[in-house]
């Protein structure tokens, strides 16, 4: 059960703060698989797991998310409607990385070694990447600023998630911070851009695995101690990033993913 709990806690904790879920679940794989604790196997787990963390966005993001879907009637009409506007730029943002998991989504195919080191150069040099872009960079943009040239650039580096270890929301919040966008928009565009890749990642990870998706094979204990831990677990830290950028920078996060990689390159010496 403890293996359970850290496995929905490395879910909740990871996929929404910029510092790698993919990375981190890789990992806590290769010490504790999950498939040896509960009667799952790690494609299924990380499946409801996700499931958990999809409700726990949409939950936290409810209202924004209802005058998003509201707003499709003005959709024809964003230069009045700026729900309708947000709503056209996460769907181009959305697009690059759809069509790169399409195309690319064997490419890596590493040894474990390889791909260890991977995710810990990714770790490291992404996050000297967010350190420089939130230090430095302009911090005056808001939603106002954006358009759809700048929703395709921060849709293509999005794309970068797909290397292990760089993190799908460090890698949006690295270019944002670079375009000059604040901290606060920046969070809450890559947590509402987090919607559509998450729906995406859990049918694709469906369609390449032998997951029963049957209503009554979900209706186990282990596989609904998955959902409410790691919807209660994304929850609490979707609501921790917000409001830490109100206050503060994103150094912290830094700090941690240069720790994370430098620890995987220790344990690979």
């Amino acid at each position: 059960m403890l293996a359970l709990v850290l496995f929905c806690l490395i879910q909740g904790f990871t996929e929404f703060l910029p510092i790698s879920s993919q990375g981190h679940l890789i990992i806590f794989n290769l010490i504790y698989p999950i498939d040896n604790y509960v009667g799952l196997t790690i494609h299924e787990a990380t499946i409801i797991a996700h499931f958990g963390s999809l409700f726990a966005i949409i939950t936290f993001y409810r209202k924004i998310l209802l005058g998003l879907l509201f707003s499709i009637k003005m959709i024809d009409r964003p230069d009045i409607d700026k729900n309708s506007f947000v709503l056209i730029n996460l769907v181009i943002s959305t697009i690059p990385i759809v069509v790169a998991v399409y195309l690319i989504f064997k490419i890596f195919d590493f040894n474990w070694n390889e791909l260890l080191l991977v995710i810990a150069i990714s770790s490291i040099f992404f996050g000297i990447a967010l350190f420089l872009a939130d230090k430095f960079c302009l911090r005056i943009k808001n939603q106002n600023s954006l358009d759809y040239l700048m929703s395709f650039f921060i849709g293509i580096f999005q794309c970068l998630a797909l290397i292990p270890g760089v993190s799908r929301s460090g890698a949006i919040l690295t270019i944002m911070r670079f375009f000059g966008f604040q901290r606060q928009f920046a969070v809450e565009y890559s947590n509402l851009l987090s919607i559509p890749v998450i729906i995406g990642a859990v049918v694709f990870m469906i369609a390449n695995s032998s997951f029963d998706s049957s209503f009554g094979s979900l209706l186990n204990f282990h596989s609904l101690i998955i959902f409410f831990l790691s919807f209660f677990f994304s929850i609490i830290f979707v609501y921790f990033l917000v409001t830490w950028v109100k206050r503060f920078s994103l150094f912290i996060f830094v700090l941690y993913r240069i720790g994370f990689g430098l620890w995987i390159l220790l344990a690979l010496i």
